[in-house]
């Protein structure tokens, strides 16, 4: 194997030579031959740090230690209570100057059942879908009840007989369903019988109320 071969074969081993120098007509002047700089940003790196020979690379990797600006670390205080920002010119005030409006202060009314009746569509489906277990999901699925709607057990989805005032066209008494990844009413085009055999009955999701 001659000379050339040789480097080629090294070098898709163990990859570039770093130790060699760039020809002179690329003007780019290179380290890489200095071992110091080879070790610098290694492993062998770090033995500056570990001895402390150098303060700002130490600084910069350790940090300071802030008892020696004054700080207790120990107090169960503020520390620096007064302390904006390391790129603050002026410290700042204990309380910060805003007035917070009145309506913060003001507590919501709790919802009722009753306020269910007056919901958009779409958001009684949303309190269906994303509270699960939660007392007002049953409430929802009986409102929607109240609509018209029914659940499907097995689809997972509702679905309605189509009428002139959903905004669909219909044709023979259709259904429609509420697409939960489009998030609106669509028609369903497959037959009746795989709609009606998994209709839950209202009985079963009637809110009972136990007695006191």
């Amino acid at each position: 194997m001659d000379r050339e071969s040789a480097d080629f074969v090294s070098s898709r081993l163990h990859g570039p030579n770093l130790t060699a120098k760039p020809s002179a007509d690329t003007g780019i002047s290179s380290d890489f031959g200095n071992p110091e700089q080879q070790t610098k940003f290694g492993l062998l790196g770090l033995l500056d740090v570990i001895r402390m020979t150098n303060a700002d690379l130490n600084t910069l990797a350790l940090g300071s230690d802030l008892t020696t600006l004054g700080l207790n670390l120990n107090s169960a205080e503020c520390l620096y209570a007064t302390f904006a920002s390391p790129w603050a010119e002026a410290p700042t005030t204990r309380e910060p100057q805003f007035n917070l409006p009145m309506c913060y202060y003001m507590q919501p009314p709790p919802l009722k059942t009753s306020h269910l009746s007056k919901f958009q569509l779409e958001t009684l489906f949303y309190i269906f879908y994303a509270m699960p277990k939660d007392v007002l999901q049953a409430y929802s699925a009986q409102e929607l009840y109240n609509r018209d709607w029914q659940y499907h057990q097995d689809l997972k989805l509702w679905f309605k007989r189509g009428s002139s005032t959903d905004g669909i066209s219909t044709t023979n008494n259709q259904y429609i369903y509420f697409d939960i990844k489009l998030w609106e009413c669509r028609l369903f085009s497959g037959p009746h019988a795989d709609v009606t055999g998994g209709l839950l009955p209202e009985d079963e999701i009637r809110v009972k109320l136990q007695a006191a």
